[in-house]
């Protein structure tokens, strides 16, 4: 009891837990993408992306990083994704498995080092002289434990979203793993969100699915389903969102969707610029592509849509794989189709 009394006499100065809470989160963050880059290797990860306060950096094909701008964020961010051209030939379904295995596993070591941390921490905290060290020690270990523990409950949330049949994370993961066993979206039957019926369905998981919903009905063919797909997308893109690769693909989807197939200049610049400094920088036949419609129907750049198809045509036999690319090389016969007939300048 007496050693509960002293705990909570050192909590009790409001300015000092808070300042304490931030430090808590910052170093939260640092631990969970440490854990991350120590473990990406070791389960086929590859790391695509690190955030560090706010400043962005993206990890090129060539092994250098490049400086992508300034984005909202505290504390350390990685952005990782599956290393497909060591994993080539595994089965669609073992990579989803491992997917798991990997964001379980971090979860689980990321806890623990959190409770380790509380542990050591209180023991000096009980072996201090200084009242105020004393109260620094216990409020880091609190705020630091219990921010770890946030992070642990929201990666098993999403393994266990994506584990779940009835949900729209577990969905799109089916089509993810047919589109990566090589079935084309031809021969696919995707639904619109609002037939699926999911029920406690996250902004992300309508993300996901949008990204594979919108390029299954563009390869289609189904243009006139597209209004819905990008409203159902568009209610989900909130101001000042935080950045993920997720959010970087919608909005990429909907530059494209509004230079192309309604194209409307400022919703298009809109969303080009929510992206700037990475679709600015980006080389892959996809943003290629996406940039050439851009500055063809918005601002009527034809000589820059003519060289973004030569820029994107020199990458595409080492762009994804399968119908993915099958798909990126239809967007591109497009692109020199627009280019063909769009009216000439006098």
């Amino acid at each position: 009891m007496q050693y509960l009394r002293y705990l909570g006499q050192l909590s009790y100065n409001p300015i000092l837990i808070l300042v304490m809470a931030l430090v808590g989160l910052i170093l939260s963050t640092f631990v969970k993408s440490l854990v991350q880059l120590a473990f990406a290797k070791p389960m086929g990860m590859k790391v695509t992306d690190i955030m560090i306060f706010g400043l962005k950096y993206t990890k090129l094909k060539n092994g250098k990083w490049e400086k992508r701008g300034r984005k909202a964020g505290v504390g350390l961010q990685v952005e990782t994704a599956f290393d497909l051209e060591r994993e080539a030939g595994m089965d669609s379904r073992k990579l989803i498995a491992k997917d798991k295995a990997y964001m379980i596993l971090t979860a689980v070591v990321t806890l623990l080092i959190g409770i380790g941390a509380f542990a050591g921490l209180l023991i000096a905290t009980f072996n201090v002289d200084s009242y105020l060290l004393a109260s620094v020690l216990f409020l880091l270990g609190f705020w630091l434990l219990l921010f770890l523990i946030g992070k642990f409950f929201l990666a098993i949330s999403v393994v266990s979203k994506v584990n779940s049949k009835k949900s729209l994370s577990g969905y799109t993961q089916e089509v993810l793993s047919m589109l990566r066993s090589g079935v084309p979206f031809e021969q696919m039957e995707l639904k619109p969100f609002s037939e699926l019926k999911y029920k406690k369905v996250w902004d992300t998981e309508k993300q996901m699915y949008f990204l594979l919903y919108f390029e299954y009905l563009d390869a289609n063919g189904f243009f006139d389903r597209m209004p819905e797909a990008v409203a159902e997308a568009e209610r989900t893109m909130k101001p000042n969102m935080a950045y993920s690769k997720v959010v970087l693909g919608v909005c990429m989807d909907l530059v494209y969707y509004y230079s192309y197939h309604n194209i409307v200049p400022s919703m298009a610049k809109e969303y080009y610029h929510r992206i700037f400094d990475d679709i600015t920088k980006d080389t892959d036949p996809n943003a290629m592509f996406v940039k050439g419609f851009y500055e063809l129907n918005c601002f009527g750049n034809v000589d820059t849509a003519k060289d973004c198809v030569i820029k994107a045509l020199e990458r595409i036999d080492d762009f994804s794989t399968g119908d993915e690319r099958e798909y990126c090389r239809k967007c591109i016969a497009r692109l020199n189709h627009a280019i063909d007939n769009f009216p000439k300048q006098n």
